[in-house]
């Protein structure tokens, strides 16, 4: 019975290490892929929120980029749609540059592998919410939808951004979450007052940015 014992004890410990070494090994990659490109305006010898203000007030997103020395104006899902209006603006004495950036894919190891396909979700889910906003933007700025379609987008991708939330379960989703939350609370002022472009695009603006940081939250 001793020696039955000793065996069942060394086979539990044998199999527990076995376990711990294949979640050591266990590796998933994050391969989101997505482009943006953003309009934007050097601050020069402005301050960063004199610029940012600038932008605002003339019809710009005014989202400060620091490590840039910039403000960004818009979001693009084109190159050419960015480059077409930084034509335009620069015949109206406006100058403006592109700044193009993509997603990087990055490796979930352990136990966090399991979680490699719901991270990615959450990249697309931001990314279609973002582009939600885009379009609706632009619809505003078009005369091409009113306030009461305008708020409706907007509250579906601040009904996506909670659900998304609620459903990401584990600590290693604590700083994500706490992204989602206060862009769904970005959302809730806009909708709480009247919609204007610029300012969903800027909420656009910080779910690209969250995306395009995505694998500094889960690293």
């Amino acid at each position: 019975m001793f020696f039955a014992s000793v065996f069942l004890f060394f086979l539990a410990v044998g199999v527990f290490i076995g376990v711990f070494q294949w979640q050591g090994r266990a590796i998933a990659t994050v391969d989101f892929r997505a482009e943006y490109h953003f309009l934007l305006r050097d601050c020069g010898a402005l301050t960063a929120d004199v610029a940012a203000g600038d932008s605002y007030l003339a019809g710009g997103a005014g989202y400060l980029l620091e490590s840039e020395d910039a403000v960004v104006l818009a979001c693009y899902y084109k190159k050419t749609d960015a480059e077409f209006v930084q034509e335009a603006m620069a015949a109206k004495g406006v100058e403006t540059r592109v700044f193009s950036r993509e997603t990087k894919r990055f490796t979930l190891s352990g136990k966090r592998a399991a979680e490699g396909a719901r991270v990615e979700a959450n990249a697309a889910t931001l990314d279609s919410c973002a582009r939600l906003l885009f379009d609706t933007a632009n619809g505003l700025e078009r005369a091409g939808i009113g306030q009461s379609e305008a708020r409706a987008a907007v509250e579906g991708v601040i009904s996506s951004l909670s659900g998304l939330a609620s459903e990401n379960g584990g600590d290693m989703y604590t700083l994500w979450n706490a992204e989602l939350y206060r862009a769904a609370r970005r959302g809730r002022e806009l909708v709480s007052g009247i919609l204007f472009a610029k300012d969903l695009r800027y909420l656009q603006i910080e779910l690209v940015f969250s995306i395009l940081s995505l694998g500094d939250y889960f690293a």
